[in-house]
């Protein structure tokens, strides 16, 4: 804007009084000096200016100083001024501004960013100005003197000013470090909490190729300022963001910040974030960095900022992390891979339940208790019907307390029903709760429900028989494999990662009585094979840790029961949080008092403040129960003894469950096997008035009175409990999730129990109607012209993951109670069914469905007929976004199955129209669909790129068919476009990735071929010995410059021509990415596609004229002549040592009689490549041989120098070939890197190095034309795999040894013929 233009506006403001002018940037506009004087203007007609920045200000004089100050004085609006690259004057105005008696008395935050010539301003403005609340200082190079003067300021005289102190890592100077020290320093205060914020920028550019590279001490400086802010050697430090720099030195920064993070315990520093930290070049950084974190009891905010190499293992050291640290309380991760495949959603809910946890935690420190080790744990017994795991359990009970074996005989009348639960020790050093899993399936919700979230001091023991449950027949061996995979399954996907402790599971096979063999190699080798399949996800025991008993012996059951107590005594010792010892001991009375009173379970508040009223008064001093409150504490120990199963707690019932046996097994045990049993015989009842409502319920749906019926059926044959009614129970059932009330009004009301009720009247017609419940789903509002999306979220480890019994249910009342409540759609709406959840959302048709079976639980597919008024990649978004993410979210809480990681899929477009039922429809992963297009669209690239004709068909290159297996019963399309499966941001991300690949390849081909080109071009040698003297370790990490150092490093024609390409393609990057938000929208995505496509035909066509080019100069460089053209020798030969299958050099030191082997190359114009499983020519070195073949293997390390140089030993397939040289070079001296050819002659070097032929490297291929010759003529295609082939579009034609898939390409695309 100019001074006239300000001139205008100023006129316009003063003309309305009611302007709502809030912001204002005006940058280098200062060159008239009438400017100053119409920006005063400008804010003294702006009552509601609030944010003002000046840039570029210079050597305003002290008139233009005076107004402008003044008007800014006068601003009672203004809450933030922001001053950028400001020279002259800026001292002089902030003073008179902001500082002084009669300043600005409304003004919050000052932005300082390149500001000079401050001298003591800031200090005076601190100290004087009491509105200011904070400063940021942007890469201001201020002295260590100053910078001292004004954290003495913060320290002793200024308000509450936080101050942001940002920096470049450029400018990060040995000075500056100092002193921002003095800074910190200086603010440091024992009354005061921290308020400096520290930020490093990465800001190295390329100056003419070459890095700017910092002195080793300034690249560790500012992790000095980490180290004292962990440590507390500095208290002043709020928070800490770092940028890690990517130059060659990045290593370095890498292990600097590894010995700045000590271990945290006394640091004062509240937010640390991360940014580009590769932690997958240092072993250990994500380790070390938790690991330093677990006795930090300061920092709140972690940001771990598009850092790489969070893995698995990273994530279980940070979820271990969490389960000692409460003080955190968020954790950011975007950019990284867990945003991606579910695992900042568990960190997310761990975060969550920390919280909860950190304030139960927090009452019992203020309250000055006790604490100790933790002395709770559980163990599970898993298996199958009658496999022996009650009458374990009741000789365990028998052997630690003594329990009769006449007792224990009428107890194994009947089956487990639910889980079955006691304590199995109960003293001062462990409280063990055995909890007995009934084997049938209809008790696995059941399980679910009421399964520890975490496996801390948890430990399974899985039981089988070898017997059949009806019969005495063994059964096979496989049925072992079956029921201990099923159940490690249950227990991965049940359980959160907490750490590196993983769930402790033993084997226990019983019966030992009837077994004729007491060998186990059978069972042995079966659990050898699962420990290292489910490695990583459960603690499987090793194979000879195995128990086989006889249950009922308790000599046999000794021996287990000693270790089981062990494992307990290692888990319960190993680093945990502490408790206080108050619940221990409330914990051990609650048991003792169940046992003598088991006919009150349940309990109100009122009773159990009253039971716990004496030792909390015993134990806490009056003071501290005054001061932190009775019923804080009182509720912080319900909390703590509901967490470790000591109790049932249900916030929203005023009744808290002290037996969890009651609830597990005579309560819904005993409930779900009613309900069976009510179903079968009521539906023989002669009551015809009742029978309908009595049959079996397909959708999981009963009549108020069915539900009421069956809950007074069970008080019925229950003795009497004290507060426990119909209305309990079903409060207790709806509040966990396991029952839903639908409807209202007299005897109207419908309850949603599919985990009680039976689905099928028998198993006849269970087995007959399997999977049929697709005729429930009908599409209502199917016109001709619908559209149609599928989506399958699956466990991304279907063999060891699945989604839990009680998962599908609990999600579909969560998702029912949120669409109503929050997104307020009518309940008429949503519909519940026991396979599927129908929702009507904003004009679409919407299905969720899982067939929950014991068979098949592994997906949940989402089905939806799109809005007619809505295009369907608004749909996809829309229900990505509402129902996707949601079940995302929902299966890594609590009530989800938070050990199980899920991907996306996308379902055949026909079988969602047709509804087709689910184990039958046609499923591709949505990250393999995107490789597939990838991969297609590569080959079609490299076929158009060799036959310039066909640039036209660049349109077509998107029109990539995915290809579905055929569905037996059903006629339907066999391929479908992948553009039409995956949604356009899907598509984009595919064509981004290509186009970003094709840049750097041909960034890195002009590289290569600039460097070739110099050292044909070069005849001292000198260049060369030094290209020998790399290591094999430079040459692997080799990476190629960036575009403004190939300017500097070849002066070939060709580079221009490829800065010229890329130049262009910038361009309209930055033009596309420019764009305004709202220009953006009116442009599809398809249509920003489409113009990349025609940018990648360009980079193509330019990418394969530089591999010509390249190519033609390697084989100058290698001293393959024109004669061996015209002879059509193969060209591109390599060595290998017998049974080694990487590149070796054959150098003087190589013995006589070693066994190689000659190998050739793929010779594609679209890049050369090794042939898989090429058999070579075999070769056993001796004196007449080793010359040629010493300087083949000169030959072919050079082709490798120079292909590894331009970046293609990845892309043409090399890259597997040349880690295993690292191996090599211990047996014998090979290096890849060695182009020296040192066996040919000094004369003859100079003359090949000039361009002339090297008489030794002719005799060297000459002698390899011989060796070759019979092979050429009736061999050479079994030996080497490769087919000699012209190509017909190149000038001139070329003659090429390819393989065969080349080959079957090039004439399947008709660009080459075979000879």
């Amino acid at each position: 804007m100019t001074a006239r233009g300000l001139s205008h506006l100023a006129s316009g403001l003063q003309a309305n009084s009611e302007s709502n002018l809030q912001f204002i940037l005006l940058e280098y506009l200062w060159e008239d000096a009438s400017v100053v004087k119409h920006v005063a203007e400008v804010v003294n007609c702006a009552p509601r200016l609030e944010y003002l920045k000046l840039g570029g200000v210079d050597m305003i004089d002290e008139d233009a100083v005076q107004t402008l100050s003044q008007s800014l004085i006068q601003s009672s609006s203004l809450k933030s001024f922001s001053l950028d690259d400001a020279k002259g004057g800026a001292s002089a105005l902030l003073l008179k501004a902001f500082a002084g008696d009669s300043h600005n008395q409304s003004i919050e935050t000052l932005y300082l960013t390149f500001v000079s010539g401050l001298d003591d301003c800031l200090p005076a403005i601190l100290s004087s100005n009491r509105s200011l609340r904070a400063v940021d200082l942007d890469r201001m190079l201020l002295g260590p003197q100053q910078l001292r003067v004004i954290g003495q300021v913060i320290r002793d005289i200024a308000p509450a000013a936080t101050i942001h102190v940002r920096v470049e890592w450029k400018e990060c100077t040995r000075e500056w470090h100092e002193g921002v020290e003095e800074l910190v320093g200086a603010a440091n205060s024992d009354v005061k909490d921290p308020i400096i914020h520290f930020i490093t920028h990465n800001m190295i550019h390329a100056m003419e190729g070459d890095y700017t590279y910092m002195d080793v001490d300034e690249v560790t400086l500012p992790y000095k300022l980490l180290d004292h802010a962990l440590t507390g050697k500095v208290n002043s430090l709020r928070s800490l963001q770092l940028q890690f720099p990517s130059p060659s030195n990045e290593l370095l920064h890498l292990k600097s910040f590894l010995r700045a993070l000590g271990n945290g315990e006394t640091s004062t520093l509240k937010e640390l974030h991360l940014f580009y930290l590769r932690g997958n070049l240092l072993p250990g950084v994500w380790q070390h960095l938790f690991g330093c974190l677990r006795g930090n009891t300061s920092l709140a905010h972690l940001g771990l900022h598009s850092c790489k190499g969070l893995d698995e293992e990273a994530f279980k050291d940070l979820m271990g992390l969490l389960q000692v640290n409460l003080t955190l309380q968020s954790i950011t991760v975007e950019g990284s891979s867990w945003t991606k495949d579910g695992k900042a959603a568990l960190i997310k809910e761990a975060l969550r339940q920390n919280k909860k946890r950190a304030a139960y935690v927090s009452v019992f420190r203020d309250a000055k208790l006790k604490f100790g080790d933790a002395k709770a744990g559980r163990l599970f017994l898993c298996g199958s019907p009658k496999s022996g795991k009650t009458q374990l359990r009741q000789t365990l009970m028998r052997i630690i307390q003594g329990k009769s074996w006449i007792g224990n005989k009428l107890d194994e009348l009947w089956r487990t029903k639910g889980i079955e639960v006691e304590f199995i020790r109960n003293d001062d050093k462990m409280q063990v709760a055995i909890w007995d899993l009934a084997g049938q399936w209809i008790f696995r919700t059941l399980q679910n429900v009421l399964f520890p979230q975490t496996n801390n001091f948890c430990v399974f023991l899985f039981v089988y028989s070898p017997f059949h449950e009806e019969t005495s027949f063994l059964k096979p061996d496989s049925c072992f494999k079956t029921e201990l995979e099923d159940w490690l399954r249950f227990i991965a996907s049940s359980t959160q990662v907490t750490g590196h402790n993983l769930p402790q599971v033993l084997v226990v096979l019983s019966h030992k009585d009837k077994m004729t063999s007491r060998s186990l190699t059978w069972a042995h080798s079966i659990v050898e094979k699962l420990k290292k399949d489910f490695a990583k996800l459960v603690d499987l025991c090793p194979s000879q840790e195995c128990f086989h008993v006889d249950a009922r012996k308790k000599k046999q059951v000794i021996p287990l029961k000693n270790h089981i107590f062990e494992i307990f005594e290692n888990l319960l010792s190993e680093k945990s949080p502490r408790v206080p010892h108050l619940c221990f001991q409330l914990s051990s009375l609650l048991v003792t008092n169940t046992k003598e009173n088991r006919s009150c379970p349940l309990w109100s508040s009122k009773k159990f403040h009253e039971f716990c009223a004496p030792i909390l008064k015993e134990i806490i001093p009056s003071f501290s129960l005054q001061s932190v409150g009775h019923s804080s504490i009182l509720n912080s120990i319900i909390s703590y003894l509901n967490d470790v199963g000591s109790i049932i707690y249900i916030p929203n019932i005023d009744y808290i469950i002290v037996d969890p046996n009651w609830l597990t097994n005579v309560f819904f045990g005993e409930l779900i096997a009613l309900g069976q049993h009510f179903q079968a015989q009521t539906s023989k009842s002669s009551d015809k008035t009742m029978s309908l409502d009595l049959y079996p319920s397909k959708d999981g749906f009963v009549s108020e009175r069915v539900f009421v019926g069956l809950l007074e059926d069970f008080l019925g044959k229950k003795p009497r409990f004290q507060n426990v009614d119909r209305e309990v129970l079903e409060n207790i059932m709806i509040n966990l999730d396991l029952c839903f009330k639908l409807g209202g009004g007299e005897d109207t009301s419908r309850y949603f129990i599919p985990s009680f009720i039976r689905e099928h009247a028998s198993k006849e017609e269970q087995e007959h109607q399997d999977g049929a419940n697709i005729e429930s789903m009908s599409w209502n509002s199917k016109l001709e012209n619908s559209q149609f999306v599928g989506i399958r979220i699956q466990c991304k480890d279907k063999r060891r993951m699945s989604l839990t019994a009680a998962f599908f249910p609990r999600f579909q009342i969560f998702m029912r109670h949120k669409l109503i409540s929050e997104m307020h759609l009518c309940q008429e709406t949503v519909t519940c069914s026991r396979h599927y959840l129908r929702v009507l959302l904003d004009g679409h048709e919407i299905y969720l469905e899982h067939i929950q079976s014991e068979k098949s639980h592994n997906h949940v597919d989402v089905l939806m007929l799109c809005s007619k008024h809505k295009s369907r990649e608004v749909a996809v978004k829309y229900v990505m976004k509402h129902i996707v993410e949601e079940l995302t979210s929902f299966c890594a809480s609590p009530k989800g199955c938070p050990g199980v990681r899920l991907v996306l899929g996308v379902i055949q477009t026909q079988c969602v129209q047709m509804l087709i039922p689910s184990h039958l429809r046609g499923v591709i992963l949505i990250e393999k669909l995107k490789s597939n297009f990838l991969s297609r669209l590569k080959e079609q690239l490299e076929e158009i790129a060799l036959d310039r004709s066909n640039l036209e068909k660049g349109e077509m290159l998107l029109n990539y068919e995915h290809s579905w297996p055929p569905i037996q019963g059903y006629s339907l399309s066999a391929f479908e476009r992948a553009k039409d499966l995956l949604c356009e941001s899907d598509v984009e991300a595919v064509v981004n990735e290509i186009q970003q690949q094709r840049s750097q390849q041909l960034e890195s081909l002009q590289e290569g071929l600039s460097s070739v080109n110099n050292d044909l071009a070069q005849s001292d040698s000198e260049s060369e010995k030094g290209v020998g003297n790399l290591s094999l370790a430079q040459i692997k990490n080799w990476r190629p410059a960036s575009t403004s150092r190939l300017s500097r490093a070849s002066t070939v024609v060709e580079n221009r021509s490829t800065r010229l390409v890329l130049s262009k393609l910038d361009q309209l990057g930055e033009k596309v990415d420019g764009l305004d938000d709202r220009l953006r929208t009116v442009e599809s995505i398809m249509q920003r596609v489409e113009n990349k496509m025609g940018q990648i035909l360009s980079l193509q066509h330019e990418l394969q004229s530089k591999l010509s080019a390249f190519m033609s100069s390697v084989d100058r460089c290698i001293g393959y002549s024109e004669s061996l053209q015209q002879t059509r020798t193969p060209k591109r030969p390599h060595i290998t040592v017998d049974d080694v299958g990487s590149f070796s050099r054959i150098t003087a030191a190589v013995r006589f009689g070693i066994v190689v082997r000659l190998h050739m190359m793929c010779e594609s114009v679209t890049g050369i490549h090794i042939v898989k499983d090429q058999e070579g020519l075999e070769l056993r070195l001796d004196q007449e041989n080793r010359g040629w073949l010493r300087n083949i293997s000169e030959i072919s390390c050079k082709i490798v120098y120079y292909v590894v140089k331009a970046g293609l030993h990845v892309t043409l397939g090399l890259g597997q070939a040349l880690p295993e040289l690292g191996d090599l070079e211990t047996v014998l001296p090979l290096s890849v890197a060695s182009v020296a050819l040192d066996s040919i002659s000094s004369d003859d070097r100079v003359a090949f190095t000039k361009g002339e032929e090297s008489m030794t490297l002719n005799e060297a291929w000459l002698r390899m034309t011989q060796a070759l010759k019979p092979q050429l003529e009736n061999k050479y295609s079994k030996i080497f795999k490769l087919y000699q082939v012209k190509y017909v579009h190149l000038e001139g034609g070329s003659y090429a040894w390819v393989c065969e898939q080349c080959m079957t390409r090039g004439l399947r695309t008709r660009i080459l013929t075979s000879c």
